[in-house]
């Protein structure tokens, strides 16, 4: 005869059934750290570099959208469900796109000041491994393609939908607080870009989480402020104005 109460999840006893903070920060960021890192060493600036990079974000959802399945939990529950109005979603991710641009631009403005003030410097933004861009109609479509895939789904759903919840729902943590450290978290992660290019998406990014917090959760407009923001760069750099 079977045992256990009827109706009782199979699930619920397992280890991952129950949210861990730490653990499952880890879990599911593990893939972007160490394919990141393999990514780095094949050269970023490579199709083989890039390529092991997204597949890092790939692996990242799958097993994340695993994880959060196992806690009766899903993307769509913490990010993604469908909006009330996809016009009003669309419009605000163009004005996210804005606020983040005038951000990343005033970031870079600000810091440059106060070191000249105190006669330091930094270099540019390295842009460096996207020098294939250049002048490259085929690179820089690809590019595109992942600018709204890997990039705008794999680092909003990350960075925004899992570690905010987490640390927000799970930890009992200040929003202020999370915004923060998810913040340095996201800057950290660019830093093939230099001390300006950390400092300038960490600021950026941070602007996104308030936006996913104030929305009520809606990842929609940073995922199309996300898109749009790197399909402006991308074109200026295949244009050679950046």
């Amino acid at each position: 005869m079977p045992h256990g109460n009827p109706g009782s999840n199979p699930h619920q006893d397992h280890p991952l059934s129950r949210p861990r903070v730490l653990r499952d920060i880890l879990i599911v960021g593990s893939p972007i750290l160490l394919l990141g890192a393999a990514g780095s060493i094949a050269g970023l600036d490579t199709l083989s570099g890039g390529a092991i990079v997204n597949l890092g974000y790939v692996l990242a959802m799958l097993i994340g959208g695993f994880l959060l399945k196992r806690q009766g939990s899903s993307w769509r529950i913490i990010g993604l469900s469908k909006p009330g109005s996809w016009w009003k979603t669309a419009f605000k991710g163009m004005g996210a796109w804005i606020g983040a641009v005038i951000i990343f631009v005033l970031m870079q403005g600000v810091i440059i000041t106060i070191l000249t003030v105190l006669g330091l410097s930094l270099p540019a933004i390295d842009e460096s491994r996207f020098n294939p861009i250049h002048g490259n109609l085929l690179f820089f479509l690809l590019m595109i393609l992942l600018a709204w895939t890997t990039i705008a789904f794999g680092e909003e759903l990350f960075y925004r939908a899992f570690l905010i919840s987490r640390l927000v729902d799970h930890a009992a943590m200040g929003k202020g607080v999370a915004i923060t450290i998810s913040a340095l978290v996201f800057g950290a992660a660019h830093f093939a870009e230099g001390p300006l290019g950390i400092l300038s998406n960490g600021a950026f990014g941070g602007l996104f989480r308030w936006i996913y917090l104030k929305s009520g959760r809606n990842l929609w407009i940073t995922v199309i402020a996300h898109g749009l923001l790197n399909t402006f760069r991308f074109t200026l750099l295949y244009t050679g104005v950046a």
